[in-house]
């Protein structure tokens, strides 16, 4: 083993966590929030930059020396090193006996880094510079599952970094949500949202450590929700899909979960505008839970549930007495953009069914909703909504002349023969068929009583604010 003097600085590797490490230790630099125009990007940090972040990094976990339990005002650090480094030298079972001076001591030589990389038989396993130590559970989050052990293997002593990618590791909690005994990472490949989104949440999480605010009721899918508002929140085109990174690295339980959300539909819900948004949100409202809860949910983890639940929605507006929804001429336009952008329904696919949908209401439009009824009726089963556009089609041809068919072959194959595509495609025609008869019957339209509460908006953080006031 032998000393070299190798410049301390910071290179984005493929690890999703050492990449958030990287971008939050440029906020780290300074003291208080900078606007993102003015943060140095993290692999033009300077090793001056780099030490300065790690001192801060040191002061705010050395708050916690003097404190018993991490249920004392100020102790935030002391309650997230076990859920990211466990048996680091803060929280170790003695520490009561350490209080003071002696707990600053360890912390000191536990995050001091060495004046030089130390060269090993190794190189760092994620920059390929070379490393300056081994390091396992107490320094890196492992996520392993939990089925496995969630440590090094015996006789091991970890995995082998360099300076600046054990620095991310040591930074990565900032530019973590901290909540409900887990951390919430959200990751892209795409550097300039990820810069944006880690720095906006670094300012919110050195908020939340000196924060004494009551803990209030979790909202269902907070996680989901805090990632979809991020995206809401930036301003610029998103070119790659984000990853919600959801994980513990404790002693008492070890888990990783991850909701992705690819690169259209992350661009869609970024871009959609804030009425669309919250009459989406409307739609998803499911008995307790919150519209943008259950929208946040299906967008991240069952992308394909969105158009079902708007069509479930609308329906429901029409079985009681509401009438058709005010709104549906909005929801079908958000629904078709998010099945062409989304979903990846052609153009041509589309129009067909919404031709057919222009014949279906007009067939419905009579002096009563009787006909409406029997067609709500007919859909809920594949045989009895084939049974009914039968009907219809022997009804005109016989009975009119129209040249046209009421039903197409093409578009038979898209209801019946379009595999996993069908219910999509009968969800689609649906909702275009209440489309068109909101356009035919104004008296069958619902009035004004529709309403979005604040629990189906979707707040818009300002990521790129300047707030280094």
């Amino acid at each position: 083993m032998s000393t070299t003097t190798v410049g301390l600085g910071v290179r984005l590797t493929a690890h999703p966590l050492q990449r958030i490490g990287a971008f939050a230790l440029s906020s780290l630099v300074h003291r208080r929030p900078m606007g993102l125009k003015k943060l140095t990007h993290p692999l033009e940090l300077t090793e001056a930059d780099l030490r300065a972040a790690n001192a801060n990094m040191i002061r705010d976990l050395a708050r916690t020396a003097d404190i018993a339990t991490s249920k004392e005002p100020g102790g935030f650090w002391l309650g997230a090193s076990y859920l990211f480094w466990p048996n680091c030298p803060i929280n170790t079972t003695n520490r009561k006996s350490l209080l003071g001076q002696a707990l600053k001591d360890r912390l000191a030589q536990w995050r001091e880094l060495p004046e030089a990389d130390t060269v090993l038989d190794a190189r760092c396993v994620l920059c390929d510079h070379p490393a300056c130590g081994f390091y396992g559970k107490v320094d890196v989050p492992l996520l392993e599952s939990s089925s496995y052990r969630n440590t090094t293997i015996p006789n091991h002593k970890g995995m082998a970094l360099c300076r600046g990618c054990l620095l991310s590791f040591y930074a990565l909690p900032y530019g973590c949500s901290i909540g409900g005994g887990r951390a919430t990472a959200l990751h892209s490949w795409d550097d300039d949202l990820l810069r944006a989104h880690t720095k906006y949440q670094v300012d919110q999480t050195r908020l939340q450590a000196v924060a004494t605010a009551p803990k209030g009721e979790r909202v269902s899918y907070a996680r989901q929700l805090a990632g979809l508002s991020g995206l809401r929140g930036y301003e610029e085109t998103v070119t790659d899909g984000v990853e919600l990174m959801v994980f513990t690295n404790s002693n008492k339980e070890q888990d990783l979960a991850v909701h992705a959300m690819e690169q259209p539909a992350a661009e869609w819900i970024r871009a959609l505008p804030r009425t669309s948004l919250h009459w989406l949100g409307r739609a998803h409202r499911w008995e307790k839970v919150p519209g943008r809860s259950m929208l946040a949910r299906n967008l991240f983890d069952q992308p394909e549930r969105v158009i079902p639940t708007v069509s479930h929605f609308l329906r429901e507006r029409v079985l009681g007495k509401q009438g058709l929804c005010a709104q549906t001429p909005l929801l079908t336009s958000t629904c078709s953009s998010y099945a062409t952008k989304v979903l990846q329904v052609s153009s041509a696919d589309l129009d067909q069914l919404d031709q057919l949908a222009v014949r279906i209401a007009q067939d419905l439009n009579t002096e009563d909703d009787k006909e409406l009824k029997k067609f709500l009726q007919a859909r809920k089963k594949i045989a009895t909504l084939r049974a009914w556009l039968q009907r219809r089609s022997v009804e005109r041809t016989l009975r009119t002349q129209e040249a046209e068919p009421f039903i197409t072959q093409r578009q038979w194959r898209l209801l019946f023969d379009a595999e996993d595509r069908v219910f999509l495609h009968r969800d689609l025609l649906f909702i275009g068929v209440l489309n068109h008869l909101h356009e035919l019957k104004p008296a069958w339209r619902g009035r004004d009583h529709d309403d979005v509460t604040t629990e189906d908006l979707i707040p818009d953080p300002q990521l790129d604010a300047e707030n280094d006031q």
